[in-house]
């Protein structure tokens, strides 16, 4: 009897020790995957903005400034729409549909930055 309570103990420690360390796995794993999704995002918008700089010269500086949420998500869809064109256009023979709606969502996404840029106050920059 003496034997099953020492033994009941022991397995309670190591049970214990256990989730500390899957926990702790967890909260690792959870950071990591987080860290790579914010990386992504920025990524993204890095190159949204990088694009839309050279696609739109006179706006260049104004499109350099801006950082605010509503202009970051357009930016960051901009990265992921025109990378996907770009794709798109590589390749040998793209769905035609499908190539001309990422030619149609570039270019409103083009004009809604252009329009949100045109209502920016200096507050909203940098």
């Amino acid at each position: 009897m003496q034997q099953f309570k020492t033994l009941q103990r022991s397995l309670r420690a190591v049970d214990a020790s256990a989730k500390s360390h899957v926990a702790t796995f967890i909260l690792v794993v959870d950071n990591l995957l987080g860290r790579q999704t914010e990386e992504r995002i920025m990524n993204f918008e890095k190159v949204g903005r990088s694009r839309m700089m050279m696609r739109l010269p006179r706006h260049r500086k104004q499109i350099s400034d801006a950082n605010f949420l509503a202009i970051n998500d357009l930016l960051e869809a901009y990265g992921v729409a025109a990378m996907k064109r770009d794709e798109l256009r590589e390749q040998l023979m793209p769905d035609p549909t499908v190539r001309e709606e990422y030619e149609d969502l570039c270019q409103k996404l083009e004009d809604d930055i252009i329009k949100m840029l045109a209502g920016v106050s200096p507050r909203m920059v940098r």
